[in-house]
């Protein structure tokens, strides 16, 4: 049921009851960590929560364990309203799987998180610092005897963020308690304000947790083949989108802060600009046009990130196909139009060999996790994924950074090559 790599794993964890587990999409992470958890329920655990995200708590754990013949695994979904939640968590079942969104609210109540003593995260760069959900968990980290954490990129964004993932699995046993203290010892600052860190060695950073992060390989060579293509739009840059940049306010439009001009500087290079009324003014086509031109060929998969790229592209593909027509389109092909959250864990859409984004995605695993969906086993074709970016906009930066994060993962893997679990 398992190979030797996943194998290898499940010892660790049920072997010292810490484990960051680290794996491309698709190499077994769930698989991996419901097996340890099946082999710890049989040993010192008496009961296991599992925390992820919505979507993959409801569509996920519980089938991939009946999926697998795990059947001494009794999965509860603890999702929903409270006492559909409250229903789960004072159940027999030995594995309570509960979203981010109502950690707060487990850990609210001693009677509802006291029987659990093992834990696992999934997807645990999700789970930001300073957030409820982690200040929640992690006020209570120590009652849990077996700590796991799964991630298919856990330095996505930079190193400093595996101080909290450390923590959630080893209570700060690596890296101590004090991040500050930890950031002057591994990072030198690059700004005069001491907000950007640059990372000195990734091997002495790794050298005090290594033994915590167990990886699973990647199964790429197995698949055909994948090409990525930026395709740069020409005539994004408009007078909208650079008043808009330097005011922070164009007709009927206005950005109260950096971030809100970061989401409405994207929205302009995609051709439009939600207005502070609740209108929508349109700007150009420019990348309706290149789609229209395009050559792709069906079936196909289209990415948007907007309400109003899909109203746009269903007009201009009046016969495309959305999410819940997801059968249909598998049936009889043509255009499937998914929003990259909807594009969630274990979603199969192998019939396309082709996925265009209308437009670059800031998250790194939100954009590898939605190219999963077509390049993936089950795929027989060589994919194509072709990423619309506006010349001489914030796309153009946000592809950078998008590069940017798939070098730390790099240097991350790089310095594990010697590493066996």
């Amino acid at each position: 049921m398992i190979n030797s790599a996943q194998e290898a794993v499940v010892g660790h964890i049920v072997e010292t009851g810490a484990a960051l587990l680290v794996g491309p999409m698709g190499s077994g992470k769930t698989l991996t960590a419901l097996t340890a958890i099946d082999e710890c329920l049989r040993g010192h655990n008496k009961r296991f929560l599992i925390v992820a995200p919505k979507k993959v708590c409801e569509q996920v754990w519980a089938q991939e364990a009946e999926k697998w013949g795990l059947s001494r695994l009794n999965v509860a979904i603890c999702t929903g309203p409270p006492e559909a939640r409250a229903a789960g968590l004072s159940s027999s079942a030995n594995v309570c799987v509960i979203n981010f969104e109502n950690l707060a609210w487990l850990f609210s109540d001693p009677a509802q998180y006291e029987r659990f003593d093992g834990l696992c995260i999934d997807e645990v760069t999700k789970l930001k610092a300073g957030g409820k959900a982690f200040k929640s968990i992690r006020r209570h980290i120590r009652r849990f005897s077996t700590r796991v954490a799964l991630s298919g990129t856990p330095v996505s964004e930079d190193f400093t963020g595996l101080f909290y993932q450390a923590m959630l699995v080893d209570d700060g046993a690596a890296y101590g308690k004090n991040k500050q203290i930890w950031l002057e010892k591994y990072f030198r600052t690059t700004d005069y304000r001491g907000y950007k860190h640059e990372l000195i060695s990734a091997d002495a950073l790794l050298e005090p947790f290594k033994h915590n992060i167990v990886t699973l390989p990647s199964y790429s060579d197995e698949l055909p083949g994948i090409r990525e293509h930026v395709i740069t739009v020409p005539d994004c840059c408009t007078p909208e989108y650079e008043h808009l940049r330097r005011h922070m306010s164009v007709s009927g439009v206005t950005a109260a802060n950096a971030a809100v001009l970061t989401n409405k500087l994207q929205q302009a290079a995609g051709g439009f600009l939600y207005e502070d009324d609740g209108g929508t003014q349109q700007i150009h086509n420019h990348k309706l046009k290149w789609l229209a031109g395009s050559t792709l060929g069906t079936p196909a998969v289209i990415v948007y990130q907007y309400a109003e790229e899909l109203a746009r592209l269903k007009a201009l593909l009046p016969g495309a196909h959305e999410i819940k027509d997801l059968e249909n389109w598998r049936a009889g092909g043509g255009v499937l139009l998914i929003h990259p959250k909807s594009a969630g864990h274990g979603l199969d859409l192998t019939a396309a060999a082709v996925m265009v984004f209308m437009s670059p995605i800031w998250s790194r695993d939100l954009t590898r996790q939605t190219i999963a969906r077509i390049w993936r086993r089950g795929q027989r074709r060589a994919c194509e994924v072709y990423t619309l970016v506006g010349a001489d906009t914030i796309e153009e930066q946000i592809v950078v950074r998008e590069r940017g994060k798939a070098a730390y993962h790099a240097v991350l893997l790089s310095a594990l090559r010697d590493f066996r679990a």
